[in-house]
């Protein structure tokens, strides 16, 4: 697991904070983010909901992520559980989320969007369909972040 530090450069790269239990799902998202947006990102990869949660609750606004994947399929059906922390937590309320899921069931999908998800997607993780929702969303840039110096 990356470490979460306190940075104050307004010009660092982008966080991307993955919830992926299984490390071969993980790779391969870690994979599709770097090709997309970059080798110089920061990817946090949480592999339990108990790590997540506990991550979740230490971001404060000078370090929270830029985006957020989480697989809903976690043990216990918790990855709901993950996307309600980040929905309730003040840092990190407005993080655009996206959930990765196998399930095909409308419940899962409805849940994740009543929680906060920007999208959800199927796995396995594609470039393409990623690629298609951060442009939809805006990419990473297209809010005012410590990923861009903004003028005042």
């Amino acid at each position: 697991m990356d470490s979460i530090d306190n940075r104050s450069s307004p010009e660092l790269p982008a966080r991307i904070f993955v919830v992926e239990d299984n490390p071969q799902h993980s790779f391969i998202a870690e994979r599709v983010l770097r090709q997309l947006l970059g080798e110089g990102i920061e990817v946090i990869i949480a592999e339990s909901t108990e790590e997540a949660l506990d991550l979740i609750d230490r971001f404060s606004e000078h370090d929270q992520p830029d985006l957020m994947l989480v697989d809903i399929g976690l043990p216990d059906s918790r990855g709901l559980e993950v996307l309600w922390a980040a929905s309730a937590h003040e840092a990190s309320a407005h993080m655009p989320t996206f959930v990765i899921t196998s399930s095909l069931y409308d419940q899962d999908i409805a849940q994740s969007y009543q929680l906060g998800a920007s999208a959800v997607l199927s796995k396995p993780l594609s470039r393409a369909s990623l690629r298609e929702e951060l442009v939809r969303i805006g990419s990473l840039a297209s809010k005012p972040s410590r990923v861009r110096t903004t003028s005042h």
